[in-house]
């Protein structure tokens, strides 16, 4: 027994050597949990027995985080049902878009300008259109006289929308360059999208019975006469078939198109801002009544010359006679 307790007090002494004077906490830590070991203390604080010596403490501590974020749902399920929770937004569904229509638009416009310069714009415009190729613009006619009483042109050329659109929107100010105004400017839109329609359905109509017409004269049978009608009918289909294509290119064209007239006008003392415009516009009605009266003049003249130079020679041969006959004694 002495032995014994000699043998442990020896093995007390060596891990007291071996340790420093206070016990250190060892702390050992994963994702999870907190290991804690604490070892005992110094021999020399207390009379150490082999029985007494006590064995390591683990003490295992559970981080807060961990601890927080297993309450969380719980809290968070508490808060949800105690909250107010407000109605679904629910926003309006757009309106849906007006269907588009398939309108043939033609432009007219008319120009007041001097007359010396009328010419010279109307030959820029022209040229204009000319030079913007077939695939853009094309002159449909032009016709002008300079010369008479009344001078002026006309110009209708047909041309891509967006070109015409360009084109047209520069015409005050070309008017303008010249001396002239823009006098007139109309707009006129055709709706076709129904002939479209009606032309598109009646080609689609008429080849699907061409080719069941066709379908049944591949069948063996019938008689001469028999074979001779279906040939004239899918003759007539097949014409009918054309004329609703040639009238569905026709209306497409004219959607994927514009039509533009000019009216080139003299304008200077006529033009429609000059204040001089109505004494000019008496002036020239009291011209043109003189001149109408002139010729009302002259027609009666060139009638009743003839006449009067017949008349007078009656009347100077029939004086003359009487003159020349006896008088009875």
């Amino acid at each position: 027994m002495r032995k014994a307790l000699m043998l442990a007090a020896a093995s007390a002494l060596v891990l007291a050597a071996c340790s420093p004077e206070r016990a250190d906490e060892r702390t050992y830590s994963d994702n999870a949990t907190t290991v804690e070991i604490i070892e005992p203390v110094p021999a020399e604080q207390r009379t150490i027995a082999a029985d007494d010596i006590p064995p390591p403490k683990l003490q295992a501590r559970v981080p807060q985080a961990v601890e927080s974020v297993a309450a969380a749902p719980q809290a968070v399920a508490q808060n949800y049902v105690a909250a107010d929770v407000p109605p679904p937004v629910v926003e309006p569904r757009p309106a849906p878009l007006a269907p588009v229509a398939r309108i043939a638009y033609a432009f007219s416009y008319a120009v007041a300008l001097p007359k010396e310069r009328g010419a010279e714009l109307m030959s820029r415009h022209e040229f204009a259109c000319v030079s913007a190729g077939p695939g853009l613009c094309q002159m449909v006619s032009a016709q002008a006289d300079w010369t008479t009483r009344n001078p002026g042109g006309r110009l209708e050329m047909r041309g891509q929308p967006e070109w015409i659109n360009r084109f047209r929107a520069g015409l005050a100010l070309d008017a303008a360059n010249v001396g002239g105004a823009l006098e007139e400017a109309a707009t006129v839109g055709e709706d076709v999208t129904r002939g479209i329609d009606e032309a598109q359905t009646g080609a689609k109509t008429t080849a699907t019975l061409a080719e069941r017409i066709r379908e049944l004269q591949q069948r063996r049978g019938g008689t001469l006469a028999q074979q001779m009608e279906i040939e004239r009918q899918l003759a007539e289909l097949q014409r009918l078939q054309d004329r609703q294509e040639i009238e569905l290119r026709e209306l497409n064209g004219r959607v994927q198109s514009a039509t533009l007239i000019i009216d080139y006008r003299e304008g200077g003392a006529m033009a429609a801002d000059s204040p001089t415009r109505p004494v000019a516009k008496a002036l020239q009605n009291a011209f043109g009544l003189s001149m109408g009266m002139l010729a009302v003049l002259i027609t009666t003249g060139s009638v009743l010359l003839p006449i009067a130079v017949i008349g007078g020679a009656v009347w100077w041969a029939t004086v003359r006679r009487r003159r020349k006959a006896p008088t009875p004694a």
